[in-house]
């Protein structure tokens, strides 16, 4: 039954997405456009190898940003945000963040945990109306820490959440029927075969059950919460979950490139909120990279204790065999990036249909560093090399700023 509730959901998705195509433009086009800039300032070696890039990759457009020194101190468009309307990237166009969404559902919780609401050890359980336990290992609580950290033993590999919350609108107090057996979404699958806390699994669902013990924790959505608590406080007006925030206009069209066409998806609402479903921009974004990277603080308004967001930024287990990437609590943690000996990166990447996006902190480079493409990257070693090598770029260009 399981595979059979798996193929259904792998052809509905293929399904919607052929019904959404609104553009097919020739690939060849964009890397003649992308080397027509509007702007007065004269081209120089870095942004012809940013062009470059782009033609490599197929991306139609990037917005990057650096920040020192508690502000965005350099930022820039690239290529076209909307191929048909020729409308230009800037530091305001709105893009998809993708997995970057899951750090705000991390301080929502974080938040929450300053108030004293529960402990990070506590059994989530107390606090859900279902039970969630590995069914091969029944007895192993499942904790808040082990959710942050990617621990809890949950997969996301089996049955998309985009299938389950956005083309099936199901409510997240169905998420129940999904992580139990018997339930309508359940496959032994959704668990791994390690007890909670030992092995580091990349979890959406786990942060999705965090979205919604936000909820439960109190008494608003998440989306509200959100907002109220860490939206509005940072001064992030063009920051939502909800495509209905936005003129048409002020959103980056999402791309996906195949056959020598990019296909121009519509606008929709991600309501996976907690795992991938904020949109935002460079100025929003620098708002709160900063208020992380300043110890939870922007603009003298504080949205976390300094303790606080050291705690996040801290390997919460020991390795559990060769770990790439390494998570605090929400966060994810680069160890010696790169082998270069300079230190960690320090944030979330973001991936997914039409949207490619990065937003780290470099702590060598002392150095916030903000990347959005709307074109998802398809993970070829070409692809994923020229990738590191703008990030690495960027890097470079961040230390020329004191």
């Amino acid at each position: 039954m399981g595979k059979i509730i798996e193929r259904f959901f792998v052809l509905f998705t293929l399904f919607i997405l052929l019904q959404s195509v609104v553009l097919i433009v020739p690939g060849n086009l964009i890397p003649n456009q992308l080397s027509f800039q509007k702007n007065t300032a004269p081209m120089d070696d870095f942004d012809n190898t940013v062009i470059g890039y782009m033609a490599d990759a197929h991306w139609p457009s990037l917005a990057l940003a650096i920040i020192k020194n508690n502000s965005m101190v350099w930022s820039k468009g690239y290529g076209y945000a909307d191929i048909k309307n020729k409308k230009e990237a800037t530091n305001k166009t709105v893009y998809m963040l993708a997995s970057i969404s899951k750090t705000f559902t991390a301080t929502a919780i974080m938040q929450l945990w300053e108030k004293g609401l529960f402990n990070l050890d506590d059994d989530v359980n107390d606090y859900l109306p279902f039970n969630v336990r590995n069914p091969r290992y029944p007895d192993v609580p499942i904790t808040f820490r082990m959710l942050l950290s990617h621990r809890s033993g949950i997969t996301s590999k089996y049955v998309g959440l985009f299938d389950l919350f956005s083309m099936c609108r199901v409510p997240y107090d169905e998420l129940g029927e999904f992580l139990n057996p018997g339930g309508k979404f359940y496959s032994p699958r959704n668990w791994v075969d390690s007890p909670p806390g030992e092995k580091q699994t990349y979890s959406c669902v786990g942060i999705e059950l965090l979205g919604y013990l936000v909820e439960r924790l109190t008494n608003q959505t998440l989306t509200e919460y959100c907002k109220k608590n860490i939206f509005d406080p940072l001064d992030m007006k063009n920051t939502s979950y909800f495509p209905s925030s936005y003129q048409q206009d002020q959103l980056a069209v999402q791309y996906l490139y195949s056959f020598g066409r990019y296909i121009a998806l519509p606008p929709f609402e991600d309501r996976n909120y907690a795992s991938g479903g904020i949109r935002s921009n460079l100025e929003d974004l620098s708002h709160y990279l900063i208020a992380f990277m300043n110890g939870g603080e922007y603009n003298s308004v504080r949205i976390l204790k300094k303790e606080t967001v050291a705690l996040m930024f801290t390997y919460q287990y020991p390795p559990a065999g060769n770990e790439y990437i390494r998570f605090g609590l929400g966060w994810e943690i680069y160890p010696d990036h790169n082998g270069s000996g300079n230190g960690t990166r320090i944030g979330h990447n973001g991936a997914m249909p039409g949207t490619e996006t990065y937003m780290f902190y470099h702590v060598y480079e002392d150095a916030g560093i903000i990347i959005f493409t709307n074109q998802f990257l398809m993970y070829s070693w070409k692809n994923l090399r020229t990738w590191f090598s703008l990030i690495n770029l960027v890097a470079e260009k961040a230390q020329s700023f004191n």
